[in-house]
């Protein structure tokens, strides 16, 4: 049995850009390179609707998560879902929850932009930019999980763009925020990452990477990117710490949305080396 299971969900109606549908093109570079066992989750083709809510295109997202849900059930092994926007980390984050206990779960949020946003006051209402939020218990019914990850165990990493209200919400539930560093060393930032971990007394991972925290400079095939980022070196050193320090329970790595064949060309070797680092055995030096 392959120790790591792959799910392609290539969903885009939670996010907010009007070229959105560039994911599905982003999951189409990536079939290719992904073990032949891989699971594809069954993504509507419409938009869907907001369901009388200030989510937009909630319906869509629902089906979705419901039909992820459903196939990671079934799957014993560690999952890394990859293919679609952030809103894609809901139904993965879920099923660790269920499995491990969110007392137990400790989740790293590898992520430009800290999704903390709440449906009655997003700028966009863009399902992507909520997701932690509704992890931690804070939303729309439908996407609220009924045992929410808890505050102490979450840490945003390379987290550098923050509505007022986000930096209000990281204040009010002290989260942990490690912050692109300032010496470049990538064993020097893998370090603080699994002493962070180590230090939050969790059994099991989640890690959920958003392809925006990279520095634009290295990577540039994302729908929002924000300058001064995590070079790919301090990424993948960060999660392989990550993952050695603590057994991954599952993980999502979101955002991947090249312009044209090209660019997918040209990221995709990096998605790739991010793929490799999650799937880096414990036993791995």
């Amino acid at each position: 049995m392959p120790s790591h299971a792959y799910i392609l969900m290539p969903e885009w109606q939670g996010s907010s850009s009007s070229r959105a549908l560039r994911l599905t093109e982003g999951a189409e570079a990536l079939r290719v390179d992904l073990p032949s066992s891989t699971v594809e989750v069954e993504v509507p083709l419409g938009a869907g609707d907001a369901m009388g809510t200030p989510a937009l295109r909630l319906s869509s997202v629902l089906r979705s998560r419901d039909a992820a849900l459903r196939l990671l059930r079934e799957i014993e092994q560690p999952h890394i879902t990859v293919g679609g926007d952030c809103a894609s980390s809901f139904a993965g984050l879920a099923a660790a929850v269920e499995r491990h206990g969110a007392e137990h779960l400790a989740v790293l949020w590898f992520d430009a932009h800290p999704d903390l946003q709440h449906p009655a006051t997003s700028p966009s209402g863009a399902i992507s930019g909520m997701t932690l939020r509704h992890a931690l218990g804070e939303g729309v019914d439908d996407l609220v999980f009924g045992t929410p990850i808890h505050n102490e165990l979450v840490t945003l990493v390379g987290t550098r763009a923050f509505d007022e209200e986000e930096a209000a919400e990281v204040e009010r539930r002290a989260l942990a925020h490690l912050r692109v560093p300032d010496e470049p060393d990538p064993d020097a930032f893998a370090q603080l990452v699994a002493e962070r971990l180590a230090a939050t007394g969790a059994t099991h991972l989640y890690v959920h990477i958003d392809l925006d925290v990279l520095d634009p400079a290295e990577f540039s095939a994302v729908h929002a990117p924000e300058p001064f980022g995590l070079s790919l070196a301090q990424l993948t050193a960060a999660v392989r710490a990550a993952v050695h320090t603590l057994p991954l329970a599952g993980a999502a790595v979101c955002e991947f949305a090249p312009c044209d064949g090209s660019a997918a060309d040209e990221d995709l070797s990096s998605v790739l080396r991010v793929l490799a680092a999650l799937g880096a055995s414990r036993d791995t030096p």
